[in-house]
């Protein structure tokens, strides 16, 4: 076999506003059509292995979000692209042909709804279960019968005997599901359904990708499957009559991972491996795996042989709006290494391809926000004396340094913070200035971490003056509303704890029309598990609406996903404020009295106690107002209410409704927070109820 050299990268200008989810060549590679979140689908023609924006470029609007993938249809069909976007549409785009200003133009010729049925009769939709979690991928049979090659297919003859299902043609494709199965399905005309054909099972996690290879009539067939499990099996069947057969791809012996020098356990691969892609002619596969310790997006090219051996190693990367195309293969002219390469270009991300779930970027950058301003405080705590100055300190530091990764990852994102340097820029606190400063610096400018990007303005090389770092402090002025994008920043939330050296929490949300799309919590002096202080302290608790919760350690390791426990309510205990003043004690230990509850409550400061609710350490959370016309702040409540809600919970006030974030800076009429599982919520809430008529009746 010869040997497979690699020219360099060629880095293409997209022009793109926003992260790149997907690039795809034609099928000839002379055009690439390239999407993002920046809603749009981008077309340029390649010329001498470039992409001439300026000859051919065009710019296709019409999805109003992010844009996940595109694909080319035949050329036979002329010039045809579809692209689907969270929008939950896909679109149809064709090339127009001819004279005049039109020539050569875009048009949408087709508008699709996903899973709802098109009313012109053309387009329709099925729908099936397919796999009780989720599934996560679907990759068509080949319209090719597997030996027609070899021996052709004839047509059964109506006094014939009818060929078996898995001899006549029929639509057939492969699903991927989090239930760990890969599940063959094929559409039976007489019936006018899919069945179930097969169910594959060889992995032990989430199947994150399918790949059926093309096939131009030969009698085997080949099904490629990747998964959590860090593996990825390549199913053989010999005939159309046979069975499955799975061999796993060992990469140990040819690749070693970047991060580590350890070896591969046999059959591993370094990290979790996300996509499979077969070339046209089905003996060359592409894996794409990401390395989460660095955010490389690695492509793997290797031969598929009678031995499948991973025969070819080499990097692609994707940054920013730009696409690097690694061209692997044989040393030829360039337009044959597109050729080559072009059947590997299925999935371009930035980052890594988790990128493609919404608010992807955002919750990466939250994480990586609040890690630093969390070891800024522990900091802090550690180096200054105890006193008031303390939580100025680390209040001030803290928020500079979130709000600068703010600006630099989204410009225009506005911030409700906390605090504004207005103290700060007075002659009389340079004293202070300084400290701050000087500490907000230290975080911005230390080592890279996991999912940490440079471009965030954080790592070596990046420190801030003292102005930008008060305007970094100034820009939480944001008035809030109902409407766009903010952020809400309390840089430390709990500040007694945090000068007891007891809980405290740094707090970061993401505010969309009103409703709480990310939540960060840092609570560095949290146990990792309440009942085992010994296994260590500090927790970084995420959610994303609509994506689960989860606790990770301050340095970004060890996710383990959260779920409230179904607990009956007579055993449960409550957690409340440290500071009777922030919570009515008496209150919350007549409603324990109305609901027979004899546990202690687990008193901590802070947005902690969310933490703790969300993972099961105390059933539910009141904090009743201990005076009247008192509002509670928004920034108090949206990272934790969203957070307790993703691991499965309800929040409300003490009325029932829900917490409302679009009416400024605080929670407006909302009256006390209610949070608990939701199996205990309603009982819960009405023993609150109740005990508000009994203090009224008692007044």
């Amino acid at each position: 076999m010869a040997t497979a050299t690699a020219t360099e990268s060629v880095p293409i200008e997209t022009a793109h506003e926003d992260m790149i989810h997907d690039a795809q060549l034609d099928y000839y590679g002379k055009r690439l059509a390239t999407c993002s979140s920046d809603r749009t689908v981008k077309v340029f023609d390649v010329i001498d292995g470039e992409a001439q924006r300026s000859a051919g470029g065009h710019t296709l609007k019409g999805h109003t979000g992010p844009v996940w993938q595109v694909a080319w249809a035949h050329p036979k069909f002329g010039h045809i692209i579809a692209s689907c976007s969270y929008d939950g549409k896909v679109l149809i785009w064709k090339e127009q042909q001819g004279q005049g200003p039109a020539a050569g133009g875009w048009n949408k010729v087709k508008e699709h709804t996903l899973h709802t049925a098109s009313d012109d009769g053309q387009w329709g939709a099925d729908i099936f279960n397919g796999h009780a979690i989720g599934c996560n991928a679907v990759s068509w049979a080949p319209a090719i019968q597997p030996g027609s090659l070899i021996t052709p297919q004839t047509q059964s003859l109506p006094t014939q005997p009818a060929q078996p299902a898995s001899l006549s043609s029929v639509k057939r494709f492969a699903s991927a599901g989090c239930d760990n199965l890969v599940r063959i399905w094929g559409y039976r005309d007489d019936s006018q359904s899919w069945v179930e054909e097969e169910t594959l099972e060889g992995h032990t996690d989430w199947v994150r990708d399918v790949a059926w290879a093309p096939n131009i009539g030969l009698p085997r067939s080949y099904i490629a499957t990747a998964s959590q499990d860090k593996t990825v099996l390549i199913w053989t069947k010999d005939s159309p009559t046979s069975p499955w057969v799975k061999t796993a791809l060992d990469p140990s012996s040819t690749i070693t991972s970047p991060t580590s020098t350890a070896p591969l356990p046999a059959g591993k691969f370094p990290d979790v491996v996300w996509r499979v892609s077969w070339s046209l002619a089905g003996n060359l596969l592409a894996l794409v795996l990401i390395l989460v310790e660095k955010y490389w997006t690695v492509l793997v090219t290797l031969t598929v042989t009678e031995e499948l051996q991973v025969q070819l190693f080499k990097n692609m990367y994707a940054t920013g709006s730009r696409v690097s195309i690694s061209f692997v293969g044989p040393k030829r002219p360039q337009r044959m290494q597109h050729a080559f390469v072009r059947p590997f270009l299925r999935q371009v991300c930035h980052r890594s391809y988790a990128m493609s779930l919404p608010y992807a970027i955002e919750k990466q950058v939250a994480v990586a926000a609040v890690r630093r301003a969390s070891q800024l405080t522990s900091s802090v705590f550690n180096k200054l004396v105890k006193n008031e100055t303390l939580t100025k300190v680390g209040d001030y530091a803290a928020q500079a340094v979130i709000s600068t990764i703010l600006n630099r990852a989204f410009p225009t994102d506005p911030i409700v913070g906390e605090e504004d340097a207005a103290e700060l820029r007075e002659e009389s606190g340079h004293g202070l200035r300084d400290r701050i400063i000087e500490l907000a610096n230290e975080a911005i400018v230390g080592e890279l971490g996991i999912g940490d990007n440079a471009e965030w303005g954080i790592g070596p090389g990046q420190q801030q003056t003292t102005e930008q770092l008060l305007d970094a402090i100034d820009r939480g002025n944001h008035p809030g509303g109902r409407t766009g994008r903010m952020w809400t920043i309390d840089p430390i939330d709990g500040t007694k704890g945090f000068l007891r050296g007891e809980q405290y929490a740094v707090c970061l949300s993401l505010i969309v029309d009103a409703q709480v799309q990310i939540g960060v919590i840092g609570c560095p002096n949290l146990p990792f598990d309440l009942a085992r202080p010994d296994l260590g302290h500090g927790a970084i608790f995420v959610a994303v609406k609509g994506q689960g919760a989860e606790q990770i350690t301050l340095s970004g390791s060890s996710p383990a996903p959260l779920k409230i426990a179904s607990i009956p309510v007579q055993e449960i205990s409550f957690l409340e404020s440290v500071e009777a003043a922030h919570s009515s004690h008496s209150f919350n230990d007549r409603v324990s009295s109305l609901l027979n509850i004899t546990r202690n409550p687990i008193r901590m400061d802070s947005q902690a106690k969310y933490g703790c609710l969300a993972r099961s350490e105390g059933a539910a959370y009141l904090r009743m107002p201990t005076g009247v016309g008192y509002r509670e702040k928004i920034w108090d409540h949206a990272p934790g209410a969203v957070l307790v809600e993703e691991a499965g919970g309800i929040v409300t006030d003490s009325r029932g409704k829900p917490l409302d974030f679009g009416l400024g800076r605080t929670l407006g009429e909302n009256f006390g927070v209610v949070a608990a599982g939701k199996d205990i919520h309603t009982v819960v809430l009405a023993a609150v109820q109740k005990a508000g008529h009994e203090e009224k009746a008692e007044a």
